[in-house]
């Protein structure tokens, strides 16, 4: 499978505790629980959101950690040490597990997520019905309470204009398409979310089934797509590539959305085997670490937004490390 295009998979689990009222309960009444309970199986550290600062709480959200809705609900987070695992507290629902892996790995997430539901069900006693299944603050997720995502970088379907006639495929599916950080987000970058909408009637197995036949369908769309681009213009579509290169490389100022638009031609141009890239999976990581708040943090202090775009900018120079021109 294309790691280019399929960069990450997600299972999410919503869940609430039997005999608690499913809005307004306060975070700390349950994150214990639910720390003893996980502390015993790895090791996870706690991060009330009350205890850190915006920018801490930004950044758990430009890596995907959490959600922005964990903020504004005053929530907590539990998570592992490698990252794969985070449990959101006090979300819409009482209990929020998922688990990220990269690539397609839908099913590997769903067996990893597992004993983590299971342990923390075994403590907290999960509202369940025979007839609806587990049961949601938001009827939207009654059921299995699952949520399967892939997140996919389809700039060649985007440019070619065909990335709509694909969205309303797959919206006939029961999947919805969004952007980066979820409903509501842009794609940035040309990377989209890909999720299932139903919950109630299909079995956690079927759902993750029928994500990665979507997805499987989409990364074949978008090689097509890429073949297509290359075809109807070479010339432009590699003076465009070249360009994005040069411009990150060689700037004084860098915005976020200038960066992750410029970005995602140069991969593409890696895809095309224009450049060379020494470590995919660091490129993938300088690209989070470029992000506003993870600037920030890494740099000591608040910045504005013209102090981000220098800093941003100056960083960029490290992508002649990572990314090389074939041939020269």
């Amino acid at each position: 499978m294309n790691e280019d295009i399929i960069l990450s998979s997600r299972i999410r689990l919503a869940r609430n505790v039997d005999g608690m009222p499913f809005r307004g309960v306060n975070p700390a009444s349950l994150h214990g629980k639910a720390m003893e309970a996980l502390r015993k199986t790895a090791m996870y550290t706690l991060y009330p959101m009350t205890a850190l600062s915006p920018l801490e709480q930004t950044r758990f959200v430009e890596r995907h950690l959490i959600s922005k809705e964990l903020i504004s609900y005053g929530g907590s987070a539990i998570i592992r040490e490698d990252n794969k695992i985070s449990v959101m507290i006090g979300e819409e629902d009482h209990v929020r597990a998922q688990c990220i892996m990269k690539g397609l790995s839908l099913s590997e997430a769903y067996e990893e997520l597992l004993p983590v539901e299971a342990t923390l069900n075994k403590a907290m006693n999960f509202a369940y019905s025979p007839t609806f299944g587990y049961l949601t603050a938001c009827l939207t997720n009654v059921g299995t309470g699952m949520r399967a995502s892939v997140m996919m970088f389809l700039p060649a379907l985007t440019l070619t204009g065909s990335l709509s006639r694909c969205i309303n495929n797959v919206s006939r599916l029961n999947m919805a398409v969004r952007g980066v950080y979820g409903e509501g987000s842009q794609a940035e970058g040309y990377v989209y979310q890909i999720s299932n909408q139903r919950t109630l009637g299909v079995s956690e197995r079927e759902i993750v089934s029928s994500v990665e036949n979507v997805a499987t369908h989409l990364v074949d769309s978008e090689l097509k797509a890429r073949e297509a681009l290359m075809q109807s213009d070479p010339d432009g579509l590699k003076d465009r590539i070249l360009r994005s290169y040069g411009t990150l490389t060689s700037c004084y100022r860098m915005s976020k959305s200038e960066f992750m638009e410029l970005i995602a031609f140069v991969k593409l141009g890696i895809y095309y085997k224009m450049f060379e890239c020494t470590s995919p999976d660091e490129l993938e990581k300088f690209i989070t670490d470029i992000q506003p708040a993870s600037l920030c943090l890494e740099t000591g202090r608040r910045l504005d937004g013209t102090e981000r775009d220098v800093v941003r900018a100056k960083k960029c120079l490290k992508l002649k490390e990572m990314i090389s021109s074939i041939g020269g």
